[in-house]
């Protein structure tokens, strides 16, 4: 849509943007289409009725193929069974005489898990500053708007950049993908997995790690894990 109607600055025509216009209107319906079918407050009221009554609607059963074919859940995941109004069938499962291990290992998950969230977040924190390469390339390949003459009979004009807007693009580039490398480094999957087994040894958290931990890091951690069981199971399929 963007790259139809942007010319269109420099033409009266209306067919120069109409295209674009139509078809990206289309696009962001078809989005906004799927974004309201599949939301989150639907995907819970499908899974309760699923944990009711043992039916899945037809346009999402009919959907269930491929790389969505039902696997086995995992503890992590969204359990429709503690939802209000749901009754489980059958008898209520009896309880463990472990129930006190039982609790601290999953306090031990729930802490993993704010972990794993955490450095997650970080990471895409991270990576936000690369996005100065975008401002570095146009300054280094001398784009410019200004540049385009108004009259299609005028020569076109070849700007090349000067050599201090390669340097200021190259420094934008190199200090955006610098910062990500040095910042994501205290945060990297092998450091998650040293501390997690010095963890599980018994060893405590670093202070400044563990005071930094909210609740929305061990959901996010949660649903990550979710994800990385559930690709460890179609794999193993």
């Amino acid at each position: 849509m963007l790259a139809s109607i942007l010319p269109a600055q420099q033409s009266t025509s209306a067919g120069v943007w109409t295209p674009g216009v139509v078809a990206g209107t289309a696009l962001v319906g078809i989005g906004l289409n799927k974004s309201i079918q599949f939301w989150w407050s639907r995907e819970k009221r499908v899974l309760r009725e699923l944990a009711a009554t043992g039916h899945l609607p037809y346009s999402i059963k009919r959907r269930l193929k491929g790389n969505f074919m039902p696997l086995h859940g995992t503890a992590s995941e969204y359990n429709p069974l503690l939802a209000k109004g749901v009754a489980p069938n059958g008898p209520a499962p009896s309880v463990s005489v472990s129930t006190a291990a039982q609790t601290l290992a999953d306090a031990r998950q729930d802490t993993l898990d704010a972990v794993q969230g955490f450095f997650n977040a970080k990471r895409l924190g991270g990576q936000l500053p690369i996005l100065l390469a975008l401002p570095g390339l146009r300054l280094m390949t001398g784009s410019n708007a200004s540049s385009s003459s108004g009259s299609p009979y005028a020569p076109t004009q070849n700007n090349e950049p000067s050599g201090g807007q390669v340097a200021a693009g190259l420094l934008l580039a190199a200090g955006g993908v610098a910062y990500m490398f040095v910042h994501n480094a205290p945060y990297s999957d092998a450091k998650f997995a040293e501390l997690r087994t010095s963890y599980l040894a018994g060893t405590p958290l670093p202070a400044d790690i563990r005071e930094r931990l909210k609740e929305k890091h061990v959901a996010a951690g949660r649903v990550y894990r979710a994800r990385m069981e559930r690709k460890a199971a179609r794999r193993r399929r």
